[in-house]
């Protein structure tokens, strides 16, 4: 067959380019294809926007905790003008990115992509055959499946709002919810979260998790666990949200924003044409990131069926499948040490084992955990939840879990991360002369 591109990367954001970079700097031709603006998800409209909004509201949530300490007056969220710094990040990022892929030689296509064959593709009219189809098109908002989905706003929709309304519900317990409740919460909105089980944020451990669900009601959050929607009505300018399963709840708000997680974004590209089989998780991959089903086509990034769908796990994804399309495969991704965050009010954060796969493990263990509302680190600036759990290999001294509740804990599990990375020991951390007082700094008083 003769080949009009080596590589065809369905999709523009993280993952993609840090695919096709390297791809065209080894020679091959590539073609980048995307139906929305280019530059996905993380810069578009996920990690990087999103801070925007978190940070706004770290200041004035600090400012209120700091009130009884020093400061005197709370600031104020201006919306309107968030809004208007956001954009001025997001707006460029289109034209910038598909500058970019043009400099180095990459072809650029917009358009609904959708397999014709195991090495076709079609973008509107335009039939494209490539030695090598890589899916790098993210997630979407998961399809919840009940009466009224059409009145749920997204997150996307969320960071476009010109004015945030009175009440807001989410829907579901996970990251969207809880960053996006406190950011609207200190913005002045009543908020509320529904969450179908018992527990919140299940990749997190569920003692720290139950902290930030205590913090977050104290900071006026509403908190509902064992709440099941079943069906959300317009009454007016209203929304009636309906919970059926168990006990009957209903719940009234301006706004019902979807938390209930995100699915690969895989419906549109008519993957049986291309005999590519895929789950509700995504691309069926091997450890090389290849497609089980057809070896011309690699997924990477939320679209692939992996472990997790984090901006900094993509990159690497993109990376591997790089190193595979170019010298054949032999890499592989590594997910050993991956920390994530919720960039809630306060952060909660982990990386490694939690205590229950590490009691299981076989492994000696000592789990050290503890309140750190009575350190200095936190008396300083008002915190009244933080808390730490780190799990240690009695035999080796090295980190295997690290899971924090506090301020700084999203930069703090960084340091744990490398610890983990590069099997430094306990003894390793505690003789290295930290910057003090710092809240890194703390991390001795962890592992002692």
């Amino acid at each position: 067959m003769e080949y009009e591109y080596d590589v065809a990367v369905i999709g523009t954001g993280t993952s993609a380019y840090m695919l096709a970079y390297p791809c065209r700097s080894a020679g091959k031709s590539v073609v980048m294809i995307d139906s929305r603006p280019y530059g996905g998800t993380c810069a578009m409209r996920g990690c990087q926007p999103k801070k925007y909004f978190i940070a706004a509201s770290e200041l004035v949530e600090g400012a209120s905790r700091m009130q009884q300490i020093g400061i005197k007056k709370k600031p104020e969220i201006d919306w309107p003008s968030l809004i208007r710094s956001k954009n001025a990040f997001t707006d460029p990022i289109p034209e910038g990115t598909e500058k970019g892929f043009r400099k180095a030689g990459i072809a650029t296509l917009h358009g609904h992509a959708r397999f014709s064959g195991m090495n076709q593709i079609r973008v509107g009219e335009r039939e494209i055959t490539a030695k090598n189809i890589v899916i790098a098109t993210g997630a979407d908002p998961r399809p919840l499946n009940i009466d009224g989905e059409n009145h749920l706003t997204t997150s996307d929709q969320f960071m476009d709002l010109t004015s945030l309304p009175k009440e807001i519900v989410f829907v579901g317990g996970g990251y969207i919810s809880f960053e996006f409740a406190h950011v609207a919460n200190q913005a002045g909105s009543k908020v509320t979260v529904l969450q179908r089980s018992d527990r919140v944020l299940k990749r997190f451990e569920p003692d720290l998790a139950d902290r930030l669900v205590d913090s977050s009601r104290a900071s006026g959050i509403g908190i509902e666990l064992q709440t099941c929607v079943s069906r959300i009505e317009k009454r007016g300018n209203r929304l009636m949200i309906h919970c059926l399963e168990g006990p009957e709840k209903r719940f009234e708000a301006d706004m019902v924003v979807h938390g209930g997680g995100r699915a690969p974004a895989l419906q549109d590209l008519n993957l049986e044409a291309g005999e590519v089989t895929y789950t509700n998780k995504g691309v069926d991959v091997d450890g090389y990131l290849q497609s089980v089903s057809n070896p011309s086509v690699y997924a990477i990034g939320d679209a692939a069926d992996t472990p997790f769908q984090l901006a900094t796990t993509a990159d690497m994804e993109g990376e591997v499948a790089a190193k595979n399309i170019i010298h054949g495969n032999h890499a592989t991704a590594d997910y050993s040490v991956v920390p994530s965050v919720v960039f809630s009010l306060p952060p909660l954060a982990a990386v490694g084992m939690g205590e229950v796969e590490a009691q299981k493990s076989g492994r000696k263990i000592r789990v050290n955990r503890g309140d750190m509302t009575g350190w200095p680190s936190s008396r300083r600036i008002g915190q009244k939840y933080a808390a730490y759990k780190v799990i240690i290999d009695e035999q080796s001294h090295q980190i295997l879990g690290a899971h924090l509740l506090g301020h700084n804990a999203e930069e703090a599990i960084n340091v744990f991360a490398m610890a983990m990375r590069f099997n430094l020991k306990t003894d390793d951390l505690k003789q290295m002369l930290w910057a003090y007082p710092t809240y890194i700094s703390d991390l001795k008083y962890m592992i002692g």
